[in-house]
């Protein structure tokens, strides 16, 4: 998988969830699969901080409610999208 390939997927779950046409169980659990392969880009600091993010998006506070919701996702999509100076490693 190359860089600009999963930064493309990235992206897109990020987008998704911002967008709620995604649930967050389906996108962590693609997070931590991709987390659990051994992909060179997995040593980027700006990647694995939003698969970490994203592995932690069905997080649940209680019964039905979700830790994080279409906002966070959203801001998580910004500083993505930024030039990544905001994201831990950078």
């Amino acid at each position: 998988m190359g860089d600009n390939d999963l930064e493309s997927k990235i992206r897109e779950r990020l987008r998704s969830l911002a967008s709620g046409t995604v649930a967050p169980d389906e996108s962590a659990d693609w997070a931590l699969e991709v987390m659990e392969s051994d992909v060179p880009e997995l040593c980027d600091a700006r990647i694995w901080t939003a698969l970490d993010r994203l592995s932690g998006a069905d997080l649940m506070v209680g019964p039905g409610q979700y830790l994080h919701g279409t906002d966070d996702y959203a801001e998580w999509l910004a500083e993505f999208d930024a030039d990544g100076s905001r994201w831990p490693g950078k």
